[in-house]
């Protein structure tokens, strides 16, 4: 079997998103111990940061309750419990993440411990990328047998690979602690700053063989 005569050809293509909203991961930390609907009721440090955000413009349905675990420490005379509520909030307009970070931030007894942010048309632009790199990949081969003087016959093989598509941030441990005083002060600047963060860029990387002809052939 005739090996073929291949060239490599490497090529990328980049695009910009801007992200539409942000789904928040906020621990609350509370007195008592509440399920389901009751937590936004009788959980008083739930339910005043279920107030705070409404009051900015999130609306009830986009605050759910993800699982609450509770703890109980006995004593030499007495007993109690606590309570930490993972609460997810979405935050469906970029703008308001500002104000609803503040609310957060606000409660001494919660903290946001991940962001992930929302990109409109994800698969829409992972192919747009794809197909861009590809094509560049092409005309850069055209190009190269152009120049060689043989005739371009086909793929031999591809591979292609696509970057920033991860939508997830992790809070720094610095902003992890339950704020309070001056270091308060220091965590809900840091943390307000992301939400200025929310535009990514999404690369797609293609590897292409080409098979390529002999000097002289295809004319």
């Amino acid at each position: 079997m005739t090996t073929p005569h291949l060239i490599t050809v490497d090529e990328s293509a980049s695009t910009e998103i801007v992200a539409a909203g942000a789904k928040l991961s906020v621990q609350v930390a509370g007195q008592s111990f509440f399920t389901g609907g009751e937590a936004f009721k009788k959980a008083a440090e739930v339910a005043n940061l279920v107030a705070g955000l409404q009051q900015v413009g999130i609306a009830e349905d986009d605050i759910r309750l993800i699982d609450v675990s509770t703890e109980v420490e006995t004593g030499l005379l007495s007993k109690a419990s606590s309570a930490t509520y993972r609460i997810q909030v979405n935050c469906p307009d970029v703008d308001l993440l500002g104000r609803v970070v503040s609310v957060i931030s606000s409660q001494k007894n919660a903290k946001v411990v991940a962001l992930s942010w929302e990109y409109p048309d994800l698969d829409a632009t992972r192919r747009r990328v794809i197909h861009e790199a590809v094509s560049a990949a092409k005309d850069t081969a055209t190009n190269i047998t152009r120049a060689l003087g043989v005739p371009l016959l086909g793929v031999h093989k591809m591979s292609y690979a696509v970057t920033g598509l991860d939508t997830d941030v992790h809070m720094p441990a610095a902003l992890g602690a339950f704020t309070k005083h001056k270091k308060a002060m220091r965590e809900r600047s840091a943390l307000e700053t992301l939400s200025l963060a929310h535009t990514a860029k999404v690369t797609a990387g293609v590897t292409a063989e080409f098979v390529v002809g002999r000097f002289g052939e295809g004319g």
